[in-house]
């Protein structure tokens, strides 16, 4: 799974900026981009199981979601992306066209994948 090598790359970047900071490493709080093809139940199961042994055993990993936002050059739109599937769908998936002209547009957010902040047993976060 993709996931495992996702999750195996941000252990090596967080661990050695933690290594200045005591304490127990409660939560590690990632915003993950909707368009990122990236399960977040998959994402929690390998922290799990990659942190076995570290400092960041015993961590719980929270995904945020980050919704999908485009802009459009031909008529000006910012906002949300429109989306493909309803209410009564079981999901709905982003479209990559302007919902209001059908222009190409430029994705501003949704494929963000980053951890924005991690909370030590004291409760002081610690920027990602």
């Amino acid at each position: 799974m993709h996931e495992y090598a996702v999750v195996d790359e941000l252990i090596g970047a967080l661990l050695p900026r933690l290594a200045e900071h005591p304490g127990r490493v409660r939560t590690v709080v990632v915003r993950k981009g909707e368009l990122r093809i990236l399960s977040d139940h998959a994402l929690v199961n390998a922290f799990e199981i990659l942190t076995k042994g570290t400092r960041l055993e015993g961590a719980d990993l929270l995904v945020e979601a980050v919704a999908a936002a485009v802009s459009c050059s031909a008529c000006g739109y910012r906002g949300p992306a429109g989306r493909f599937g309803g209410e009564g769908d079981h999901f709905s998936i982003p479209v990559l066209t302007c919902p209001q002209c059908g222009a190409s547009v430029q994705v501003d957010a949704g494929r963000e994948l980053y951890v924005d902040y991690v909370t030590l047993s004291d409760d002081s976060p610690v920027d990602g």
